[in-house]
C-alpha cells in the first residue's frame, strides 16, 4: 500500500513517520531474503515504538483530551504486533506469516490515521492556531 495524500495529518513530523512506516511495510513484502525480512520486522517494531512515543508527546504538549484513549490504541497495536512477531518466529510458512503481518500493519495504520490521528491533527492545528 503506497502512501497517498489522503493519509496526511498536516503535522509534518507525524506525516513523515507515517510515510516511513508505509515504506517499511511495503519493503517487508518485497524482501526476498529471510534475514532482510527479520531486519525489517525488527525495524518496524522499533520504529513504531518511537513513532508512538513522538505522537504521544504531541498529545501531552497540547493537552489532548483523548490522549489516554489514543495511547491505549497504540498499546493494543504494539501487543498485537509482538504477538504476530512470535507467530512469525514459529511459522513454517514464513512468507504467509509476513503477508499477515504486512496486512495487519497496513490496515491498522490506514484506519488509525484516518480516524484517530486526523482527529488529533484537527485539534492540534486548531490549538496551535
Amino acid at each position: 500500500m503506497l502512501w497517498n495524500k489522503s493519509l496526511e495529518t498536516g503535522i509534518p513530523k507525524i506525516d513523515e513517520q507515517h510515510q516511513e512506516l508505509f515504506r517499511q511495510a511495503d519493503f517487508l513484502v518485497d524482501s526476498s531474503k529471510a534475514d532482510r525480512v527479520v531486519a525489517t520486522l525488527n525495524f518496524l517494531k522499533d520504529y513504531v515504538t518511537k513513532h508512538f512515543s513522538d505522537e504521544e508527546t504531541f498529545h501531552r504538549s497540547s493537552h489532548y483530551p483523548k490522549a489516554e484513549e489514543h495511547k491505549k490504541l497504540h498499546q493494543a497495536f504494539a501487543t498485537g504486533y509482538k504477538q504476530k512477531l512470535e507467530e512469525f518466529q514459529k511459522a513454517t510458512n514464513k512468507a504467509a506469516a509476513v503477508l499477515t503481518i504486512n496486512s495487519m500493519v497496513v490496515n491498522w495504520l490506514k484506519e488509525h490515521i484516518m480516524r484517530h490521528d486526523k482527529e488529533f491533527a484537527v485539534y492540534y492545528i486548531q490549538k496551535k492556531g
